[in-house]
């Protein structure tokens, strides 16, 4: 038997009939075999009936649904009171928690809990999805002492954040906190039990039993050999699952939790189980799932996903300025409201690692102390948007500070185009648009460049033509054309945070793309498809064609008009030959007479050519025009035609 085998009630163990005589064991088709016995149906029908007979002597139930209950539901004031000893209070900070709490390591904050003179009262103040956020950062094999603490509602949440994945249950997160709750004691996991949804419960154990619902004369069947079969605790139901259900002791133990509470709820979850269609039965759970979620600020994917969406921010910034620049407050129907009234005071754990709140924190610190509090409410619930739409789990602690900064980030930059870094407009601004809208604002002004980036690749021929690039170059097209432009112009590992950042992406991107222009009417067109040789060597072919010749093409040097190229183009003793001072000037006007120029396009490609004749001396520098060249020793400095 399992390790937890030995607190089951004395009906499991005593009916319990393992038997294993080598053949595979398939719980669809226990099912496929009862579902085509009509008369096994039919004698069903009568066990139910004795069934319902028999609950006629216990208590009436009504099936449980929705959200459970919070004892701080309504109560904001009691909840920061019962929070005080976790809070901060001085400053105008994003967070409320003291610094203590929010850096600590999980088993700190675990002890600093546990030290409360009444930790079970803070503990069941924290709003319900920062109690979850807290036991994954702990780790879920300590996390018993805070389970023994919980209110029902965060007890609820702990499934609704960790449990579901791309919208299906997982079945061993589920099993995990069950079992976590079992070691931390029978009354944990009764409690634990009893806040989930009837429909959740029905469909987990669904998954790893069959129910047949039994005469008293009737306690056996045909299934079967490696079957696992016992009865519930009233002798009702034959419970028939394989025995190799890594998912069993904890299924198990709900069965053993749920009769300790109420008989009635057990019969009721087993003939749900064993009546309702799986599919619909997951589709109703999941629905309630999501809507409890949203109503703390995580929304469904899809929905989440909207935030990637296009606004042009361009246009949406003239509207703002026609209506409101010059006024000294918006209208009252035109102020947006970020959140509900009775929404529960929050510890700030989403914005623990926020250092720097650029733009909108100077914002902030102007507006009344009313709005800071709605404003950092209004962040926090947009931090848990983006990691909905993010995050493989909305419970992902490890990833949470990541997106809620990214989101914060976003928002400021477009508060800050939107204001043209006007702090007294800004602050006019935050209560008439909703931070979603800031972050889409944000996020497409990112998008503007990731799609100038996505062009650019495509003109060099996909992830092979990026090659092309010069490596940073190259690391901020790969970066802008993710399918969720993320990237910063310093630290690739970070989203765009500002419009400085945002600028440096803009003018580094319009210098990429005045080079491949250039190369392409170099090459009269299309860059040449094979020999995927770096932009700067293609250049520097066209330059040597140009001092040669008098015209610069991309067509590969042969070995007569590389060694002009060496002579002419360079001078110095023996082995540190650089490129003559008088050519330089010379060539880089010639390649730069195009009327199509912008002053912009003129001082990238200048720093462009600068940059590939220097390269070429150091290259090409050591070579004796005088001698007898190998072709195929030249390196990727020219585009050069090599021998069969």
């Amino acid at each position: 038997m399992a390790q937890h085998d030995d607190d089951l009630p004395d009906d499991f163990r005593d009916e319990e009939e393992v038997l294993d005589d080598g053949e595979d064991f398939d719980l669809d088709d226990v099912w496929a075999d009862d579902e085509d016995d009509a008369e096994e149906d039919e004698e069903e029908d009568d066990a139910l009936t004795e069934v319902r007979h028999a609950e006629e002597n216990l208590e009436p139930w009504v099936p449980q649904a929705g959200e459970a209950a919070d004892p701080f539901a309504d109560q904001p004031e009691a909840r920061q009171r019962a929070l005080a000893p976790l809070l901060d209070r001085g400053g105008r900070n994003l967070t409320w928690s003291s610094l203590r709490f929010l850096r600590g390591t999980g088993d700190e904050k675990l002890d600093l809990i546990l030290s409360l003179p009444d930790p079970a009262r803070a503990v069941q103040a924290m709003a319900p999805e920062e109690f979850v956020l807290l036991i994954k950062e702990i780790g879920l094999t300590d996390a018993g002492d805070l389970l023994a603490l919980a209110s029902p509602r965060q007890l609820q949440t702990t499934l609704d954040l960790d449990a579901w994945l791309a919208g299906e249950l997982d079945m061993m997160a589920v099993s995990e906190w069950l079992m976590t709750a079992e070691d931390a004691g029978k009354d944990v996991v009764d409690r634990f039990t009893a806040a989930q949804d009837d429909g959740l419960l029905s469909f987990y154990l669904g998954q790893s039993l069959k129910v047949v619902i039994l005469t008293e004369d009737d306690m056996e069947g045909d299934y079967p050999d490696d079957a696992e079969v016992f009865t519930s605790p009233d002798g009702a139901f034959q419970l028939i699952a394989n025995a190799d259900d890594p998912n069993l002791t904890a299924v198990r133990q709900v069965l053993a939790s749920v009769w300790r509470q109420s008989a009635a709820r057990g019969r009721a979850l087993l003939l749900a189980t064993r009546w309702e269609l799986p599919a619909q039965l997951e589709e109703d759970v999941l629905q309630l799932r999501n809507a409890r979620l949203e109503e703390i600020g995580f929304l469904d994917r899809e929905e989440a996903l909207q935030l990637y969406g296009y606004r042009d921010a361009h246009a949406w910034k003239a509207a703002l300025h026609a209506r409101y620049r010059g006024t000294a407050a918006a209208e009252p129907e035109t102020l947006q409201p970020y959140l509900p009234e009775d929404v529960p005071v929050r510890l700030g754990l989403a914005l623990r690692e926020v250092r720097d709140s650029g733009f909108l924190g100077r914002v902030m610190a102007h507006l009344p102390e009313a709005e800071v509090v709605r404003m950092r409410l209004g962040l926090v619930r947009l931090g848990y948007a983006v990691q909905s739409a993010r995050a493989e789990r909305p419970s992902a602690v490890d990833e949470l500070s990541r997106w809620s900064r990214h989101a914060l980030m976003t928002a400021s930059m477009a508060l800050e185009f939107l204001s043209d870094a006007d702090v007294t407009y800004a602050g006019l601004l935050l209560s008439v648009a909703s931070l979603k809208d800031l972050f889409t604002a944000g996020h497409s002004l990112v998008l503007v460049e990731a799609q100038r980036a996505r062009k650019l690749r495509q003109q060099l021929g996909g992830s092979t033509g990026i090659d092309r690039l010069e490596p940073v170059d190259a690391q901020l097209v790969r970066g802008l054309t993710l399918a969720f432009p993320q990237y910063g112009h310093d630290n690739l590992s970070e989203p765009v945070a500002t419009l400085d950042e945002l600028a440096a992406i803009r003018h580094q991107l319009a210098a990429v793309v005045a080079v491949v222009r250039m190369a392409q009417t170099l090459s009269g067109g299309d860059l040449p498809s094979t020999a995927p040789l770096p932009l700067r060597a293609l250049v520097g072919t066209a330059i040597a064609w140009q001092l040669v010749t008098g015209a610069p093409q991309l067509a590969p040097l042969d070995r007569a008009t590389f060694q002009a190229f060496l002579q002419r183009g360079f001078d110095g003793p023996r082995g540190n030959r650089v490129v003559r001072n008088d050519l330089r000037q010379a060539l880089i006007r010639a390649l730069l007479t195009r009327p199509d120029l912008g002053d912009d396009d003129v001082v990238a490609l200048t720093a462009f050519l600068e940059t590939t004749l220097d390269r070429l001396a150091d290259e090409l520098g050591g070579l004796d025009p005088e001698s007898p060249i190998d072709l195929r020793y030249v390196g990727e400095g020219l585009r050069v035609a090599t021998p069969d």
